[in-house]
């Protein structure tokens, strides 16, 4: 065992041990709390954890960090964003707190459609520069691992542009990162529905499956206004002819049937599901499908939240993410999203740490590490020391803006 650095005692330690993979349910509830604690660090990984006077003789020898009046969580997981964009939405924002709807706007070319013009008119070095920049925020606030969607280009020069900017940008982000290709994200104006899907299906799709950016999904906005279930099930289905798992925006504005359709097809995870009902509750409980809940886009569009309380309740699979994005949730900071769902969604914070850590992560499935979420022995040693005694102070302050010291791969970024 090559240990390079102990990081002893410390106050309390969430290790998220247990059964690999996602859990469901009462299973949320365990976080594996330990106190005045231990962990043990080497060749980017977790080595070892107990108790700190144990692990403070066995390894006397090798440098120590002092946690002994801190909270250590793992990183933070974030499975769905939309990092890659140009131009701003600031006006829509204004427009929609003084009451306008997103539908309206859209309607009036605004929208995704906006963000689609300037995606189109930015360089690819802008593009990357946004997406350094925008990463750069989220680490800070304790984001080891983020998921980028490639969902505004809409054409072939587009989406090029696009994913030659999230390859660029990968070179240097600190994060481990993972890409999803969301090509249908809205219609062009510029082709017919079925114009654009044969697009999709013919082009679009297999020059993502190819590119260097390494996709590993492909979603759809399935919803009112954009994808149907007839067509998002084309579009997932050609993406399965390329070996990109699914994954499905649903339930945001109204229920169609496309969290349903995702749990059918195996898709990774359904996300948003503000509307969702008892049946699409019950198809995720009996599914290995992740149900991404986004409470900052309610909070940003003064929507009512997803019913996370009752999914848990029922046995689903939680996970947290902060669609990040300039439209509809401008938010960065998954320890903001944990203190909504607590908050506004009634989650508790053992939950919402499970749900922004190990189930995150269980969303990004084979993209990402073993144990990824988790600091077990054996885990990527991606970890927070928190400037909080307790879990419970962590979320407590979630709208004060506390930096920790943030560690991906055992060294501190």
């Amino acid at each position: 065992m090559n240990v390079e650095t102990l990081i002893a005692p410390i106050g309390e330690l969430h290790t998220l041990a247990g059964k690999p993979g996602a859990r469901k349910g009462e299973e949320m509830q365990n976080t594996s709390v330990l106190r005045n604690a231990a962990m043990a660090i080497g060749e980017g990984i977790v080595q070892e954890v107990g108790d700190a006077k144990e692990l403070l003789r066995k390894w006397s020898s090798v440098p120590r960090i002092d946690a002994a009046d801190h909270l250590i969580t793992p990183g933070f997981v974030d499975p769905h964003t939309h990092l890659v964009w140009g131009g701003s939405r600031a006006g829509e924002f204004i427009r929609r707190c003084r009451g306008e709807s997103y539908q309206k706007i859209a309607a009036e070319g605004g929208g995704i459609l906006k963000t689609m013009r300037a995606t189109r008119e930015a360089s690819v070095e802008e593009l990357t520069q946004g997406i350094l920049r925008r990463a750069e925020l989220m680490l800070r606030k304790g984001t080891t691992t983020l998921e980028i969607k490639a969902s505004y280009g809409l054409s072939e020069e587009g989406v090029r542009k696009e994913l030659d900017a999230i390859r660029e940008a990968k070179r240097t982000l600190k994060q481990r990162t993972v890409v999803t290709f969301m090509g249908a994200h809205a219609f062009p104006p510029e082709t017919t529905r079925e114009e654009y899907i044969e697009l999709l299906e013919a082009k679009l799709i297999p020059f993502a499956a190819k590119h260097r950016a390494e996709p590993a999904f492909n979603d759809v906005f399935c919803d009112e206004g954009a994808f149907d279930v007839r067509e998002s099930e084309r579009i997932l289905q050609a993406g399965l002819r390329y070996n990109l798992r699914p994954k499905i925006h649903s339930d945001e504005f109204k229920v169609l049937g496309g969290t349903e359709l995702g749990t059918r097809l195996g898709a990774a995870s359904c996300d948003h599901l503000l509307q969702s009902g008892d049946a699409q509750i019950e198809a995720l409980a009996n599914s290995d499908t992740i149900a991404v809940v986004l409470p900052g886009t309610a909070f940003y569009l003064d929507k009512p939240y997803a019913n996370a309380r009752k999914m848990i309740d029922k046995g689903c699979a939680v996970a947290l993410g902060t669609d990040f994005n300039p439209g509809t949730s401008m938010i960065c900071d998954m320890r903001f999203v944990m203190g909504l769902a607590v908050a506004k969604m009634k989650l508790t914070p053992e939950e919402a740490l499970t749900a922004a850590t190990v189930n995150a992560a269980a969303a990004l499935e084979a993209a990402v590490p073993k144990l990824l979420g988790t600091l077990t022995p054996g885990a990527p040693a991606d970890f927070c020391i928190w400037n909080a005694g307790s879990l419970e102070e962590l979320i407590y302050q979630f709208a004060l803006p506390l930096s920790p010291e943030v560690y991906c791969a055992g060294k501190k970024v």
